[in-house]
């Protein structure tokens, strides 16, 4: 014996990897991000127990539908609408990029709408506009 190890047929060098497909976001369900709810008075904490009860029941009947599917729903159902920037009245975060022009909004209580921006699939939820006071209805 030489003591060498064949490799197998059909082995392939972790060098030769092929690129990989591009992802289309529009096919993934939303997910939805309570990681950059600014404090305040339009944070998660200022809702009563009836608006928390509702966005969880908001975020649960939306927990199996793609972007794709958003985009085709009604604004004040189950779908989307954009607010432009000039529009919000509270201070935008800092980390919000300047060549944000558009906000989203979910509803998550009635016509009561929840107000962010979506990086790849996530939604990441900024206000939750409770008293229809953080842009111009």
């Amino acid at each position: 014996m030489s003591g060498k190890i064949k490799a197998k047929s059909g082995f392939k060098s972790k060098h030769n990897i092929s690129p990989t497909n591009a992802i289309n976001y529009d096919d993934l369900p939303v997910i939805f991000s309570l990681e950059r709810v600014q404090l305040g008075s339009y944070c998660f904490s200022s809702l009563d127990q009836e608006h928390k009860a509702q966005f969880s029941e908001s975020i649960f009947k939306r927990k199996s539908l793609l972007w794709s599917d958003i985009k085709n729903l009604p604004r004040h159902g189950l779908g989307t609408e954009k607010i432009t920037r000039k529009s919000i009245n509270p201070p935008i975060p800092a980390f919000v990029k300047d060549d944000l022009s558009d906000f989203l909004v979910f509803r998550f209580h009635g016509k009561k709408p929840m107000i962010g921006y979506r990086v790849h699939n996530i939604f990441y939820v900024l206000w939750f506009d409770h008293n229809f006071s953080a842009y111009k209805h």
